[in-house]
């Protein structure tokens, strides 16, 4: 086997420019050589440990499915997913059409004063 004659000149530029040792520390590649190994085990543990409370606490603590539905983040479970949008657009296009037949249907303002309920005053002009 014959070694490329750039090789030396190649892990030569690699090592020029590898990280220092506190940069590989401080991205957590390697550990760091001033604290004991134990030390480093416990504190690593106990990191852990803390995560899982964290996690344990937020779970026990979530809102229910029902309450979640209440507050309009969650939709209706009844629906499939993929069709809660379709509904949702469904629903809104039915509200548009009622709230244009209502507004459609709403008496003129002269007929509101024939029958008494506004005042000539009042009436928009």
């Amino acid at each position: 086997m014959t070694v490329p004659e750039n090789t030396p000149k190649n892990l030569e530029a690699q090592l020029a420019h590898r990280p220092d040792r506190q940069d590989l520390v401080d991205r957590n590649i390697i550990k760091d050589p001033k604290v004991a190994p134990a030390i480093q085990q416990q504190r690593d543990e106990l990191e852990k440990r803390k995560i899982e409370d964290s996690l344990r606490h937020k779970i026990d603590h979530r809102p229910s499915p029902e309450s979640l539905i209440e507050q309009n983040i969650l939709k209706d479970p009844k629906v499939a997913p993929a069709l809660q949008r379709h509904q949702l657009d469904l629903e809104r296009s039915i509200l548009q059409d009622t709230l244009e037949h209502k507004i459609q249907e709403r008496p003129k303002p002269s007929t509101l004063v024939e029958q008494g309920i506004l005042t000539e005053d009042e009436v928009p002009k």
